[in-house]
């Protein structure tokens, strides 16, 4: 059994992450202050300073959060099912959460977004290479398993989805394949 301040430190961290994510619909993130999170969370202002330091924080470590939470976990060396990456996955989660992503972009937000996936992705990439004998760096197949797949989840963005989730995802796995196996040669 947790204990109740447990509890109470989730419930508040949940708050504050809910209502940057409803401030971030309806405002977009460069205009929300801190005051807007407290009161939507209806938390006080030194609660909120106990949890982060600025709302770029709350940001940040809200995505590290949810992409830890759903990223797999690699087991017998087979990560995701046969894909290297979680591709699929994160182009359904952008897409089901476009309007919010639509509303980070040319703001500040982003730039904290993308620091924030870049980090999880490469940290994801450097186990799921770290599985295999390659023939180059593992933290260079890292940083271009990490570094490609955030770039064409930006630029799908950015261009207004032009083709489904899943269509992307097999795209980029394909890209993937084509360019890991050519790595084998």
């Amino acid at each position: 059994m947790e204990p109740k301040e447990d509890r109470r430190v989730r419930r508040t961290r949940q708050a504050l992450q809910n209502a940057l994510i409803e401030l971030i619909v309806e405002k977009g993130y460069d205009k929300i202050t801190v005051s807007d999170l407290i009161d939507r969370a209806d938390v006080g202002r030194s609660t909120f300073y106990s949890h982060y330091e600025t709302k770029d924080d709350l940001l940040a470590t809200g995505m590290r959060e949810y992409l830890f939470d759903i990223l797999p976990p690699i087991e017998g060396g087979e990560p995701n099912g046969g894909a290297l990456m979680p591709a699929r996955m994160l182009f359904e989660h952008l897409d089901e959460n476009h309007r919010m992503y639509a509303r980070l972009i040319g703001g500040s937000g982003i730039e904290v977004v993308h620091q924030a996936m870049h980090n999880q992705l490469y940290a994801r990439a450097m186990e799921i290479v770290g599985t295999g004998s390659r023939p180059y760096p593992t933290d260079v197949q890292a940083a271009y398993l990490a570094g490609s797949l955030l770039s064409l989840l930006e630029w799908w963005l950015d261009n207004g989805r032009p083709h489904p989730a899943a269509e992307m995802a097999d795209m980029y796995e394909r890209l993937t394949a084509s360019a890991i196996s050519g790595l084998d040669q």
